[in-house]
This record gives structure tokens, sequence and C-alpha cells, in this order.
């Protein structure tokens, strides 16, 4: 599995719109092949920071992504509404030989238990 996790300096008068196109590209994003998950936040301690924080279940996957209309369209979009350096980082996650997790982990959940 592949982790991304995206960093976003938007300006304020322009935060509600950023966050709008961010859903946005999250929402078709959701649709392709091999997003595990793809979540839009406002940081809380500053509400005009955009986190994008998405899950591939592998490399190819997400080199899809890059490839996709829909980033582009985002890439073309987002520049004017910067303010401030964007960072980015992918993390490679691995079971304890090594191995690429593709999947995310089962959770168990005992029987009559309610999540909330």
């Amino acid at each position: 599995m592949v982790i991304v996790k995206g960093v976003i300096p938007v300006r304020d008068t322009l935060r509600d719109s950023a966050v709008a196109l961010a859903q946005e590209l999250a929402t078709q994003a959701r649709a392709e092949h091999g997003c595990v998950s793809y979540e839009v936040y406002v940081k809380a301690d500053t509400p005009r920071v955009i986190m994008l924080w998405q899950q591939w279940q592998t490399l190819d996957d997400l080199e899809r992504h890059f490839d996709s209309d829909h980033l582009d369209a985002f890439l073309d979009r987002i520049p004017d509404m910067i303010d401030g350096e964007v960072h980015s980082m992918r993390f490679d996650v691995t079971d304890e030989d090594g191995e690429p997790v593709v999947e995310p982990p089962a959770v168990e959940v005992a029987e009559g238990t309610t999540l909330h």
C-alpha cells in the first residue's frame, strides 16, 4: 500500500474554493482503480492549510492517478489559490517481512459491538 500526504497552504480568502476543488478531486479519485481512500482535511490549528491523505493499493495505481484528467484539472486550477510552500510525502507500507501491503488490514470486531 502507498500512502500520500499532501499539504497545501491557500489564501485565506480562497480557502472555501480550494477545499471545494480538493473535494471534487477526491470524489473523482475515489472511483479510480486501486484507490483505498482519498480524504480532504482542513488543519484545525492552521485553517488556511488543506491536507490531502491518500491510500493506494500499489504504486502503479498512484502513478495512473498522476496521469488522470481530473488531477490535471486540479493542478491547472489550484496554483492561483496557493499561498506558501506545498509539501508532499509518500509512505510505502510493508508487512513484517518487507512485502508490500496491498489491502488495509482487516479489523476484528467482537460480535454485538457497534461502531460509531
